[in-house]
């Protein structure tokens, strides 16, 4: 065996999860979610369908892994931080990172719910579930934070979970519509609460 192909089979022998998720998310950003096929990135990889089954035991586990990774991507790889104060930036902060996300993941943000819902139901909607709850929790500590907030909004009916959860939907609404802004939106919250 000579060096260079020394050098193909200690490639192909160390490849990481990382590696491999980070070939799914190209694909995803290129063709969409429904374009994931193991054969595709085990040749992408250099590696053999079994060592990408190694790491994922079906096509449904690298889904789910691939979606975390890109929403991981889109609210935590970033160097712009949530805001500390204020609600409505906080609403314009999730907008504007969400937003950006589907720019580099074209059709992720509204299929990959139909996507889940086809692989694993359960286990797909527990990881939707987890990073919708994250940033619905980041909205509730800005509400809660906000100290603009007119003290008697809210009350036993209308309260600030079930507005964060009104405020919430409607992003997602704007979002897979495709709308650029969430001003209007913002404007709603503004004449709300302060």
């Amino acid at each position: 065996m000579n060096y260079v192909h020394f050098e193909i089979a200690m490639k192909t022998q160390h490849i990481s999860q990382e590696a491999i998720l980070s070939v799914a998310k190209e694909i995803v950003s290129r063709s969409g979610i429904n374009a994931l096929n193991i054969r595709t990135i085990a040749q992408r990889c250099s590696i053999s369908v079994g060592s990408v089954y190694n790491y994922f035991p079906s096509k449904g586990d690298l889904v789910i892994a691939t979606i975390g990774s890109i929403w991981r991507e889109i609210l935590f790889d970033s160097k712009s931080s949530q805001p500390k104060l204020g609600f409505i930036e906080n609403i314009q902060w999730l907008f504007d990172k969400i937003h950006k996300g589907s720019e580099t993941y074209p059709s992720f943000f509204s299929v990959h719910p139909m996507s889940l819902a086809n692989v694993y139901k359960k286990t797909g909607r527990d990881v939707m579930h987890q990073y919708f709850l994250y940033m619905k929790q980041g909205l509730l500590t800005a509400l809660e934070q906000d100290p603009y907030v007119k003290k008697d909004v809210f009350s036993d009916t209308f309260t600030q979970v079930s507005f964060v959860d009104f405020v919430f939907s409607n992003i997602l609404t704007l979002l897979t519509n495709g709308k650029k802004s969430c001003t209007y939106l913002s404007e709603i919250v503004r004449h709300i609460l302060y």
